[in-house]
């Protein structure tokens, strides 16, 4: 690892812009969160809605291990700069796009770019320093990102009911650019880090499979009767695939994407099973809330964005105060169960209540579930670093954030289903059909139009009854993402217990 060696100055000096990556990236992620109903309204698409989510954190997942790799091969200069164009690229289209399928495209392309920036940023930052500073700047880039998670939503907010939803997108591109220009005056150059090959066939199977896998889920709720033998179809050919992807890094071994060796330590499948369904929790509060408070109970964009700013209020504090003990090994499986014991019950209020609650107590849920979050992340990071070897840092590193970012593709995924699943289908005649599409309760440009619908048809009598039942509908349906929320933190619970002394 030579960059340890660099001066300290230096290392600060890369910190900092690696920092200003971290929270450009994120704030792009939850910013889209809170514009979420605004782009539903605009291009509609409700049944893709998750799309918008997932399909970047799919590619991002996908991203993760190949970063590594790719980092190991010609250093981290090039590939950060390379990984910040495609990002750059993308939010300029995804800021053009005027269908929900041409944005679901630019966003998957963005996943890319975050995927591989977060990958770099969350190597060097293990590279950059030794074990006993290693948990001083992960909380410092924690930090960062927590930053990112407040202002985004209340910068989203403000910018969709300002200028509109595109502009959250378009404002990125300069900050982009002048990031990547630092990086070209500031990282040292550097020399191939190894000389071997790059993994092709592996690299290609697997984004196969995970693609495969996800794409079976989101299959589920296709309308037709074959829908449920089309995803045996899908996952067969995933599964088959991941055997397929085995075999062949047990082949490479040397060369291989994945160092499957590290499997044989239960802290790495723990590391990793516990990332994937910590997230897959957390995913529930920024991309499902916003459509539970716009589009149900009528909030404003800057009213939705105050949960959002309370739960990343939450994570800054429970990372300060989860970092301070997180060295004291017999405190990890505390600090693990802590987290996900918290946010367990605060998702179960959240569906028992479908979120009719007062605000105060909506504040408060938010803060519990992001103070959760910050103690599993805490406890799913650092001692899961510390645990494997040292010369395989970068690996272990990116894999753990794949299964993160893994577990924010799979959550917000299956949560979709789960959410389209349990809303009932109706086929009225217009203008009743129209107040019956989730895409058009997201606007109240839209409801009031379809009122005038109403009217012009001597139907006006229904309306309010239908608007109420439409709202209901997708009330219930995101009633059982909460609850199933709470499903993964149980499961967050078990897999804790059985990693941590």
């Amino acid at each position: 690892n030579n960059l340890v060696i660099l001066q300290k100055s230096l290392k600060i000096r890369i910190m900092i812009i690696l920092l200003f990556c971290l929270f450009i990236v994120t704030i792009n992620q939850t910013i889209v969160s809170i514009a979420g109903p605004s782009i539903l309204a605009e291009l509609g698409g409700f049944k893709y809605y998750s799309w918008i989510f997932s399909g970047t954190a799919l590619t991002a997942a996908i991203c993760s291990p190949i970063t590594g790799k790719l980092y190991d091969l010609y250093g981290p200069k090039i590939i950060i700069i390379f990984f910040l164009f495609i990002f750059t690229f993308a939010i300029l289209f995804c800021g053009l796009s005027n269908t929900m399928f041409s944005l679901i495209i630019f966003r998957i392309l963005q996943g890319v770019g975050i995927g591989g920036v977060y990958g770099i940023i969350w190597i060097m930052t293990a590279s950059l320093w030794n074990p006993d500073e290693r948990g001083k700047w992960v909380g410092i880039a924690t930090a960062s990102f927590t930053v990112g998670t407040m202002i985004g939503p209340v910068m989203g907010g403000f910018i969709t009911q300002t200028i509109g939803w595109r502009w959250i997108f378009f404002l990125n591109l300069p900050l982009s650019m002048i990031l990547i220009t630092a990086i070209l005056i500031v990282f040292p150059s550097q020399e191939k880090v190894i000389s071997k090959k790059f993994d092709y066939k592996g690299t290609i199977i697997f984004i196969f499979f995970v693609s495969s896998f996800l794409i079976g889920i989101s299959n589920i709720v296709q309308d037709n009767s074959y829908r449920y033998i089309n995803s045996i179809i899908i996952f067969s050919v995933s599964f088959c695939s991941l055997g397929l992807f085995i075999y062949i890094e047990k082949k490479e071994k040397e060369n291989a994407l994945i160092d499957l060796s590290l499997f044989k330590y239960k802290f790495f499948i723990g590391g990793t099973l516990g990332s994937i369904f910590l997230v897959s929790a957390f995913v529930t509060w920024s991309v499902f809330l916003p459509l539970s408070l716009v589009t149900v109970y009528g909030y404003s964009l800057s009213q939705a964005s105050i949960p959002l700013m309370t739960y990343a209020i939450g994570i800054a504090l429970g990372s300060s105060f989860f970092g301070f003990f997180i060295s004291h090994e017999k405190l990890q499986l505390p600090i693990a169960l802590i987290g996900f014991i918290l946010t367990t019950i605060a998702f179960s209020i959240s569906g028992y209540t479908y979120l009719d609650i007062n605000f105060h107590l909506l504040l408060i849920i938010a803060f519990i579930i992001g103070f959760g979050f910050s103690g599993t992340i805490t406890a799913y990071i650092v001692p899961i670093q510390n645990k494997l070897p040292e010369k395989k840092i970068g690996v272990v590193t990116t894999w753990l954030q794949f299964s993160r970012i893994f577990g924010n593709s799979f959550g917000t995924a299956i949560l979709g289903v789960i959410l389209l699943l349990n809303m009932n289908t109706y086929n009225f005649e217009p203008p009743r059909e129209y107040i019956y599409n989730p895409d058009n309760i997201s606007s109240i440009e839209k409801i009031e139009e379809i009122r005038e619908k109403y009217v012009n048809s001597g139907k006006i009598e229904l309306f309010d009854k239908d608007l109420k039942s439409s709202k209901n509908n997708l009330n219930n349906g995101l009633r059982y993402v909460y609850f199933s929320s709470s499903i993964a933190g149980i499961i967050g619970i078990i897999i804790s217990i059985f990693i941590f002394p």
